[in-house]
């Protein structure tokens, strides 16, 4: 077993997990196979619709997973990538809720199934309202009872790209992003994953958005059509030095110092297309100076017996065994308020 550590300079001090035998640090948790796992969970975990209010009053529309059995010990919010629908996170949620955390799914506006790609939403409206709604939805929900249940933030690419201009970052207790970066295009390893992410956004995002009025899943390689107007922030963003920083509608909002949790930051070792190392670390540069305790972590795929991860990889089911365990085995190692309370089934 080895932890390969990075020379870095510690605002980017990177931990790899990259030896196969780094799955044995989690043989004591309950690994079962994934169909017994669905029976288990369809009868331990309840799911219910909710609609509520992003932070400019805009309706989104979501599922909140909880346990059936207990009472939820923690609260989370897992935040969606650019283009993928709540129901992607299904799965993760259950399996969320099965451990005792009460968990919030949603859909950006415009997207998912009560989605109009068609629509003048922006990018902007997305990362600022929409990421900041649903955090005070989940706050709301964690101080229903007499005492207040911890917060984690779950971000997968976008939901954790925005959070530097997220309302109420003072109430989050723990952070796990996935695959979540700073968009700007030189961030991307030099020769082609470079040269094909300044023609996305600098050629491809403008003529798909000029010829459709929207960004087409197709055109994004996968995953739901996009706005026009959320495809057009994207390119604007992804092709200056400072990504959101540079626009002026988002320089009141940008407050990253709110922080005062710990957050530990993921990057995928084959996800070079939509996460690599430098966009990674340049994120967690975002929070460098906040009160907050900042981890990056980096995962090769071997390190839990795979071939393969990349962007999306982490989200689908057959992460369940190990991949899933692992990463909330991790923040609940350096946040012990999120883990159940003694005498508590797991």
């Amino acid at each position: 077993m080895s932890f390969a550590l990075s020379t870095a300079a510690p605002a980017t001090h990177r931990t790899t997990l990259e030896s196969p035998d780094q799955v044995h640090l989690h043989a004591h948790l309950p690994f079962q196979d994934a169909q017994d796992a669905t029976a288990a969970q369809d009868a331990a975990v309840g799911m219910g619709a909710v609609q509520f209010a992003a932070m400019d009053g805009h309706p989104l529309h979501g599922h909140w997973f909880v346990p059936q059995h207990r009472a939820a010990h923690a609260v989370a919010v897992v935040a969606p990538a650019t283009g993928v629908p709540q129901r992607y996170y299904h799965a993760f949620a259950r399996w969320l809720a099965e451990r005792g955390y009460a968990v919030l799914c949603f859909d950006y506006r415009g997207m998912g199934n009560r989605g109009s790609a068609n629509g003048r939403t922006g990018m902007r409206e997305w990362v600022r309202h929409d990421l900041s709604g649903a955090l005070a939805c989940a706050k709301a929900r964690s101080t229903q009872s007499d005492q207040r249940l911890p917060l984690l933030w779950v971000g997968h690419s976008l939901g954790g790209n925005g959070l530097p201009l997220v309302q109420g970052l003072e109430h989050i207790n723990a952070v796990i992003t996935l695959g979540s970066q700073f968009g700007y295009w030189k961030l991307w390893p030099r020769g082609w994953h470079r040269q094909v992410t300044r023609v996305f956004f600098g050629r491809w995002v403008p003529l798909c958005v000029r010829l459709t009025g929207k960004l087409p899943g197709w055109a994004l390689g996968g995953g739901e059509a996009l706005p026009g107007a959320a495809a057009m922030d994207w390119s604007r963003w992804g092709m200056s030095p400072g990504y959101f920083r540079d626009d002026p509608a988002c320089a009141g909002w940008y407050q990253p110092d709110q922080f005062r949790g710990h957050m530990q930051l993921w990057s995928i070792d084959d996800d070079k297309t939509f996460g690599p190392v430098d966009a990674v670390d340049a994120l967690a540069a975002c929070f460098s100076q906040s009160n907050g305790q900042v981890e990056r972590l980096h995962l090769h795929p071997r390190a839990v017996g795979r071939k393969t991860v990349g962007h999306f990889g982490v989200f689908q089911r057959v992460a369940e065994a190990k991949i899933w365990p692992m990463v909330l085995n991790h923040i609940e190692a350096k946040v012990p308020l999120l883990r159940p309370a003694v005498g508590v089934a797991s």
